[in-house]
């Protein structure tokens, strides 16, 4: 048996209730504005779950756990490529983790990404009956009953969360009175509010300790809410034009998400062949999907010195990436650590380099040193 539909007129907990109580076997393929996420049922419960989204990876979840460092995943994931093993049986096998470890951490990344899929303002959905899921995966068993519940709590959140923080370009600034006298402070606490300067932007702050984005949202509103921080700007500008085609698309090209954005750019300029901003949009994406052939094996270094990158406007993602850059690795190896999507990274170093910001080198036969930087 089949099923597809809308999540506007069937929603994620109706579905998760009709697969849990049919006891259903199958595979759940849910497609967001960003993401497609993948889940397999097994008589009703969840056993595994795959998505698009980088953000959603092992290897990140790990990260920011500080159960492993940058550079052991980036081995880790060249011999799975090699070896075509699961990420977690290859840090196990290194003793880098346990397999307790693993197991724990897979469950919370499964569930962190089944709950993203109820903040997702649309979506559409095909279910198939009896499909089996085709990703490696360890396997779990989790009930659906807790799994919506906490879904719906987190979708009552979300709502009170974005009447303060109206979205990731928003900035806080913590209020140091108040904190004093809250002292001593929850270690998370204390490290959110060190990393809040007034200054840094909450999508910044996301990609930094490379925590899901809600449970971000939820420390910095709770912090609010108790007077220990501030709102600086609420984010959420979306700019002046109130189309939603258009707010679409500056939410893909802000993801680098460029083929979908040019797909729905192209259905504005069908039916308003000469609207300014459309056009305009077109000729951007055009150009940043042309910088995608960028060869992989050139080391990126800095052009400019720390100061100076310091005080240029970046983009949060373009910081993150420029803070990776050390002369050493090449842009496939900050590829495989990098918290969002190849073509991202790809379109961002292209960026660097045409502002001068970057400069890059070819490997020399060793190997391990770069050759004359151009």
């Amino acid at each position: 048996m089949a099923l597809s539909g809308d999540l506007a007129t069937m929603s994620l907990e109706d579905i998760f209730q009709w697969l849990a109580v049919g006891k259903k076997t199958g595979v759940l393929e849910l497609r967001g504005p960003l993401h497609t996420k993948r889940m397999a049922f097994h008589e009703g419960r969840i056993t595994s779950v795959w998505s698009s989204d980088p953000r959603e990876y092992l290897g990140q979840y790990l990260l920011a756990f500080n159960r492993i460092t940058e550079d052991q995943l980036r081995e880790a994931l060249a011999t799975q490529e090699d070896e075509q093993q699961l990420l977690g049986r290859i840090l196990i096998n290194r003793q880098l983790i346990t397999e307790a470890e693993v197991r724990r951490i897979v469950q919370l990344k499964v569930e962190e990404s089944i709950y993203d899929t109820f903040l997702w303002p649309s979506g559409s959905f095909d279910y198939h009956d009896g499909a089996a899921s085709h990703q490696k995966a360890m396997l779990l068993s989790l009930d659906v009953t807790g799994i919506v519940l906490e879904g719906a709590r987190r979708m009552d959140d979300w709502k009170r969360i974005r009447r303060v923080i109206r979205g990731g370009d928003a900035v806080l600034a913590p209020v140091p009175e108040a904190i004093a006298e809250h002292l001593p402070l929850a270690s998370e606490d204390a490290d959110i509010l060190a990393r809040m300067d007034g200054h840094v932007r909450v999508d910044q702050l996301v990609l930094n300790i490379r925590m899901p984005e809600y449970k971000v949202n939820k420390l910095l509103f709770d912090l609010h809410e108790k007077g220990l921080l501030r709102i600086v700007n609420p984010g959420g500008d979306l700019g002046e034009n109130p189309s939603l085609h258009l707010q679409r698309v500056r939410a893909l090209m802000e993801k680098q998400k460029l083929q979908e954005a040019q797909v729905e750019l192209r259905r504005i300029l069908k039916d308003q062949p000469r609207h300014v901003d459309a056009g305009r949009m077109m000729a951007v994406v055009q150009d940043l999907l042309d910088d995608r052939k960028l060869d992989q094996e050139l080391v990126p270094a800095l052009a400019v010195t720390l100061d100076e990158l310091m005080t240029t406007d970046l983009g949060p993602n373009e910081a993150f990436l420029a803070s990776r850059v050390n002369g050493l690795w090449s842009i496939r190896d900050i590829l495989t650590i990098a918290p969002f999507e190849q073509d991202e990274c790809l379109a961002i170093f292209s960026r660097l380099i045409k502002r001068g910001i970057l400069k890059t080198s070819k490997l020399t036969k060793g190997g391990d040193q770069p050759g004359s930087l151009r």
